[in-house]
């Protein structure tokens, strides 16, 4: 697999690199994971624009430099982890294959559900993307949240909260260093689970919240 070429940061730089969790004590496959939460394409129907259509080449621009960006403590293999929304998901996935960094397509649903509450209501060329993502990647490399994953936070029927938890327990697995990369306007979600609570709970477990890009930012140009 490629190797990510990770910016070089002095390990005595507190503000650059911030600790995280030393639990992992068997060899993992990766040495870097680079998490990935953002918001969906609007639907047509929505009263306050959060990432409407136009913005999409402004989004890719952004995320492909975060991207290219992200200091790492340590040098080795990277894997990207997300979901396949529309919008930020899917624009991830494709950054990370135009600079050669492998990806795990994390579903929090079956993927025909995902597809119809996630992908389906951005329009038809969203759904071809999803399709050429899974194919790209291949069933190796996606994976489908089980009953018992996603519980950090205890019980709950909100399945977009379990699918954060789950993430962070399938990048604690993957690599000892773990990083977040956000696309979010800054504001709530439209309910739990969303990139907001990502953000928010992502430290609690090992997760170094890198900084957000502002969707807000990408929306005055």
């Amino acid at each position: 697999m490629p190797e990510m070429k990770p910016t070089q940061v002095a390990a005595s730089d507190p503000a650059a690199v911030q600790p995280v969790e030393q639990g992992v004590s068997e060899p993992t496959p990766f040495a870097l994971a680079l998490l990935f939460t953002g918001h969906m394409i609007d639907r047509t129907d929505r009263k306050r624009p959060r990432f409407p259509a136009r913005a999409e080449g402004r989004a890719r621009a952004a995320i492909l430099a975060s991207v290219a960006g992200i200091a790492f403590a340590r040098p080795g293999l990277t894997v990207g982890l997300a979901a396949a929304a529309s919008g930020g998901d899917l624009l991830f996935h494709e950054v990370c294959a135009e600079l050669g960094i492998p990806t795990r397509i994390l579903l929090g649903l079956p993927a025909g559900e995902f597809l119809a509450a996630s992908v389906a209501p951005a329009g038809s060329d969203w759904v071809r993307r999803f399709h050429a993502l899974l194919a790209a990647r291949g069933p190796q490399n996606l994976r489908i949240m089980g009953t018992h994953d996603g519980l950090l936070e205890g019980e709950t029927d909100n399945v977009w909260q379990r699918a954060n938890l789950w993430m962070i327990e399938e990048a604690v697995s993957l690599a000892p260093e773990r990083v977040l990369l956000a696309l979010w306007d800054g504001a709530s979600g439209d309910g739990p689970g969303g990139t907001e609570h990502f953000v928010q709970i992502a430290p609690e477990f090992g997760v170094r919240v890198a900084p957000p890009i502002q969707m807000q930012a990408l929306l005055q140009h």
